[in-house]
């Protein structure tokens, strides 16, 4: 039997929009039937966070093992700070052409798909402009502080999806000067690699937690859907806004309460607007996305923020399989239509 949780639901928080994972709650499904193995979880730092791997009934135990060299893959070539990268090379290549691993390249086709999608307030480029702030406070937490005007106002003029090429498995940047960064969208297609891998090792229930990103891999033990908490913004980690089922699906949080800082009275957080470089204001907190694919769900969760909660719903609704929730200042709840919420 497995033991009573300690927590009756998974919390999600909102994700990074730089290759940098934050911290999320471990998974504690409820289940009450007895189960042939112990599950198997393991937690390790990648992306400058911890993450978590829990498969239930496991075929073989050293599964969470071999999704953890997934993810150590992955940041080889997808962190834009990782010397060697290919996000790295890309950004350092003063305009050459770069050959890639094929998987960079399809994520960069994804990105491009998300940029044309919102016609350009997502924009893969941005990696110049997310340089200049310092949300995680590597810099001190006492100088944290918006860029200068002059200084953001030339990271803007070479933001522009346009400037990549992608042919093959080569990536060129015809603005010697852009930059890119996938955070947006990267933990979503990592997440989505370690539930094809088990998968095809035959698991018929386990969650993956990459910060924001939650992702079941089908249900829990008893056949009943996981339940997975809505992290209120701005309260203590822990606290629910709402709960959401999910069975096999991904769940994806953006938010302006993760990651942030407070200069002169006004709060700046990461999600960044690509007309002005700066942290978009439009009355949100945050947005969740429950995908199918957790690269859509990470894509669209940003998407959905950038474009406020009028054309936010209405991209969320106009797309099939894709359901959401807004929470906005106030702390009103705003949902498409298939989502029911408990508390």
């Amino acid at each position: 039997m497995i033991k009573p949780p300690f927590h009756k639901y998974l919390f999600i928080k909102g994700k990074t929009f730089c290759l940098s994972f934050l911290l999320l709650m471990s998974s504690f499904p409820l289940t009450g039937c007895a189960v042939r193995k112990e599950p198997v979880t393991k937690t390790g730092f990648y992306f400058d966070t911890a993450i978590t791997v829990t498969v239930y009934d496991p075929p073989d135990p050293g599964l969470p093992e071999r999704c953890f060299e997934l993810a150590e893959h992955y940041e080889g070539i997808l962190s834009r700070t990782k010397e060697g990268s290919d996000v790295f090379r890309i950004n350092h290549a003063g305009g050459a052409t770069v050959t890639v691993d094929p998987d960079t390249a399809l994520l960069l086709e994804k990105a491009l798909s998300f940029a044309v999608l919102t016609k350009g307030r997502i924009d893969p480029t941005i990696g110049g402009v997310s340089r200049l702030w310092d949300f995680s406070g590597n810099g001190g937490e006492d100088i944290r502080r918006p860029p200068e005007e002059n200084t953001l106002k030339e990271a803007l003029s070479h933001v522009n999806y346009r400037k990549i090429q992608v042919r093959g498995n080569t990536v060129t940047l015809t603005d010697p000067l852009a930059e890119l960064d996938l955070g947006f969208i990267a933990k979503g297609f990592i997440a989505d690699r370690m539930k094809e891998l088990l998968l095809k090792e035959g698991v018929k229930s386990a969650l993956i937690n990459l910060g924001g990103n939650v992702l079941t891999v089908g249900t829990r033990t008893d056949g009943s859907p996981f339940r997975v908490g809505i992290q209120k913004p701005f309260s203590p980690e822990g606290t629910s806004a709402a709960v959401l089922s999910a069975a096999d699906l991904s769940v994806v949080s953006s938010g302006t309460y993760e990651r942030y800082f407070e200069y002169d009275g006004q709060l700046y957080h990461h999600i960044l607007d690509t007309k002005t470089g700066c942290p978009i204001q439009n009355s949100l907190s945050s947005v969740t996305v429950l995908s199918a694919s957790s690269v859509d769900g990470d894509g669209l969760s940003t998407a959905c923020f950038v474009l406020g909660l009028e054309e936010g719903m209405e991209l969320a609704e106009s797309l099939e399989g894709i359901e959401a929730v807004f929470i906005t200042d106030d702390g009103v709840l705003h949902t498409t239509g298939g989502v029911t919420l408990s508390e």
